[in-house]
Formats: structure tokens, C-alpha cells, sequence
């Protein structure tokens, strides 16, 4: 099975999954959309609940400093300690602020890119990811999941312009992701998980996105 089906990495860690994993469908789209997007940043970047700081590495040449900010925990390595829906900085300290599958763990997440907002300097960048549909996780910090119309009502609520909202994962794309973690839960039917992952490829680009498994959103902080 080795050479076919390999395991997601323990402790997990945001990176670009091959086809032979399970979370290929999840984490490949969105970290090649977040390649040239970061890539582009330039400045001062804020990194809201940065974990391990898996996408600091993905900052281009022209990003001057880099701060990760996160709640106390074991694994988390902030350089800031805090909370996502009051942020300890002024406002426009930065000139982007970041933050990645984060919101769906905020209880108020319109008050969280309130804040993202908040801190950038008029005409900053914001930039964010957030589920479409995902199985509940992280428990009991798991509150919602996100549509397009909602994303972008968030994002002029906290005042942010030239919004994008780009979904990344249809259809087969989430059905497949859902039906590899349930095969993933079992050693005998581990080995279909790239079958899936193949199959859920080659029909995506057919894909309704009535089902989105992850969203986009970047946006500017208007003048």
C-alpha cells in the first residue's frame, strides 16, 4: 500500500497533499491558489490563528516582516498571542492581513474580518480561506460553514472592496474529499482513497459548485 496510498503526516500540517493522499482534494486546490496570491503580498503581513506558520514560506521577496498571531495551545507557535475578534494591534499596522481556515472556529466571524480589516492600511489586502463544507472537527470550537453570498457580506460589512470570492472545489471535488475521509477511517479501504482522488480530478472540471468544498476571499481595505 505504501507505494500507492500514503497517510496524512501526524502531527497535521497545511501542505500541498498528492493524489495518493487523503486530503488531496482539500489541500491541493487551496495551496496552489495561495501560491501566486501570498507570493504577491508586499509589506508588513499579519497571519491570524497561524498555527505552525505552514504558509510563511509561500511570502514573496517583497514581504518585510511577518507576524503570526494564535490562541495558546500546544502546537500553535505565534508570535502573538491573541484572538482573532479583538486583535492587539492599531489600526493600519499592516499592509496584509492573512488568515486560513480560521473562521469557521470564530463565534463571531463578521467581527473577526471586522478586525482584519481594522488593522491594514487603507487600500491593504485581505486574504482568507474558509470552508464550504467540511465535517464538524475541532470540537466544541466549530461553529459554521460559509456560502458565496455570505463571504461577500462579510466582507463589505468590515468595508472591504474589489472583493473576490473564488471556490475552490465543486461538486466531485467535495464528495470525493468526503467520501476519503470516510475511507481513510479504515486500513481495508484506505487503498480506493487515490482511486477517488483520480476520479474526483478528471469529472471536476464538469462541477457544478452547488457544493463547494473551500472559499477564497481577498478584498481591499477602501481609502
Amino acid at each position: 500500500m505504501g507505494l500507492w496510498y500514503t497517510p496524512t503526516p501526524v502531527p497535521y500540517r497545511p501542505h500541498r497533499a498528492t493524489w495518493r493522499q487523503p486530503l488531496h482534494l482539500h489541500l491541493a486546490p487551496l495551496w496552489d491558489a495561495l501560491v501566486p496570491r501570498l507570493g504577491a503580498l508586499r509589506g508588513r503581513v499579519l497571519d491570524v490563528g497561524c498555527g505552525q506558520r505552514p504558509y510563511r514560506a509561500l511570502l514573496g521577496e517583497a514581504v518585510e516582516s511577518y507576524v503570526g498571531l494564535d490562541r495558546e495551545g500546544t502546537l500553535p507557535a505565534p508570535d502573538v498571542v491573541g484572538d482573532a475578534e479583538g486583535l492587539p494591534f492599531p489600526d493600519g499596522a499592516f499592509d496584509a492581513a492573512v488568515s486560513f481556515q480560521v473562521l469557521e472556529h470564530v463565534p463571531s466571524p463578521w467581527r473577526a474580518v471586522e478586525e482584519l480589516s481594522r488593522v491594514v492600511k487603507p487600500c491593504g489586502t485581505v486574504l482568507f480561506t474558509v470552508p464550504g463544507v467540511w465535517p464538524a472537527h475541532e470540537l466544541p470550537h466549530d461553529y459554521w460553514r460559509f456560502t458565496e453570498e455570505g463571504l461577500r457580506a462579510l466582507g463589505l460589512r468590515a468595508g472591504l472592496g474589489s472583493l473576490e470570492v473564488v471556490p475552490l472545489g465543486g461538486l466531485w471535488a467535495t464528495l470525493g474529499q468526503m467520501a476519503n475521509l470516510e475511507l481513510d477511517r479504515r486500513r481495508p479501504t484506505r487503498c480506493l482513497v487515490p482511486l477517488v482522488n483520480l476520479a474526483a480530478r478528471a469529472l471536476e472540471p464538469t462541477a457544478s459548485h452547488t457544493l463547494v468544498l473551500n472559499w477564497l476571499v481577498t478584498g481591499e481595505r477602501r481609502a
